[in-house]
């Protein structure tokens, strides 16, 4: 897996890709310069992310917005657009866990913790269940590093009991449509998407 990361980018979605990679690690460097630890962390984390995903050797497209995904969920919160825009909380939480479960399920596939699923109905809504498994047990993982940094880090990061559960609902909705996109990739390909090259 360490050689897909560097494996040359072989289609122009390929480069575009790795260019929102390249926007990941930029902002990396800039929060570390003009933020605090706590926005560099959250970008840190996306860039590992962005990453990721590279070495799932996911579809260049799914790629491409799933680290536009992943950055715009960042820097929402760096320049606090939760707080400006009531809604916009709930909107990345459904748009992020969509991008993030099933690059877990891919990611799980490749390193053969799944099987394969063959191209039936029935193989198709287990991939679907397991990637809104994913993106719930994700969504747990989040609220929980909220709820770590609200008591820990700053009192600015906003929880509590109806946040924490219009966000794991807003997850798993995102989640359950990527679930079925997925399956209905995978049922109609005899190959995983997983291992397009780029």
């Amino acid at each position: 897996m360490i050689d897909d990361l560097l494996r040359p980018p072989a289609t122009p979605w390929a480069v575009m890709a790795d260019a929102v990679r390249g926007a990941a690690l930029l902002s990396v460097i800039v929060v570390l310069l003009w933020w605090g630890p706590v926005e560099f962390a959250v970008l840190f984390l996306v860039l590992g992310g962005v990453l990721v995903s590279r070495m799932v050797r996911v579809d260049p497209r799914i790629d491409t917005v799933y680290g536009l995904a992943l950055l715009v969920a960042a820097w929402s919160a760096v320049v606090d657009l939760y707080e400006l825009i009531s809604w916009w909380d709930l909107v990345i939480h459904t748009l992020a866990t969509a991008a993030i479960a099933p690059i877990a399920y891919l990611l799980l596939l490749r390193m053969r913790y799944v099987p394969r699923p063959e191209p039936t109905r029935r193989a198709g809504t287990g991939v679907a269940i397991i990637t809104l498994t994913l993106g719930l047990g994700l969504s747990v993982v989040w609220e929980f590093a909220e709820w770590a940094g609200n008591e820990y880090i700053t009192k600015e990061i906003n929880v509590g009991y109806e946040d924490t559960l219009a966000d794991m609902a807003a997850g798993g909705a995102g989640s359950l449509a990527a679930g079925v996109v997925l399956a209905s990739s995978l049922s109609r390909h005899r190959h995983s998407i997983s291992v397009n090259a780029h």
